[in-house]
């Protein structure tokens, strides 16, 4: 009874401890090409790196969204740049999207990473366990 007792009061105090050592790993899928949406997803990720310096996250961007990546439209290039210099972010775009909007890899900022396709990172993403945040207002 008594070793019992002993695991039941480990697994109650020692299960959130044990929790807290996992960093949280997120991706957020954006694909909207309004301002205001991506300054949105800009300051949430750095709430998030606030709270949780050791979160693991990647922004999947597609859509209209690309723009944001492109040299000569780039209205948030020092911000993304300070955010990926502060831990564990990633900046993936579709080269789908990329296609169909007639932008070249040549055109995008140098923290872009370009990968096939949106939606398969974002479903291989969350097949790996990953919590899925759709950016928006």
């Amino acid at each position: 009874m008594k070793k019992l007792f002993v695991t039941i009061m480990l697994a109650i105090f020692t299960g959130p401890v044990m929790a807290q050592n996992n960093p949280y790993k997120i991706v957020f899928d954006l694909s909207s090409g309004d301002t205001a949406v991506q300054s949105t997803l800009l300051r949430q990720l750095s709430n998030v790196m606030n709270a949780a310096p050791d979160a693991q996250l990647e922004v999947v961007v597609h859509g209209q969204a690309v723009f944001m990546f492109v040299k000569s439209k780039v209205f948030f290039e020092s911000r993304m740049n300070e955010l990926k210099s502060r831990g564990n972010l990633a900046y993936k775009i579709c080269a789908n999207a990329m296609k169909r909007l007639q932008v070249d890899a040549a055109q995008l900022i140098p923290v872009a990473e370009i990968v096939p396709t949106a939606m398969l990172e974002l479903a291989g993403k969350q097949a790996e366990g990953w919590s899925y945040i759709k950016s928006g207002h």
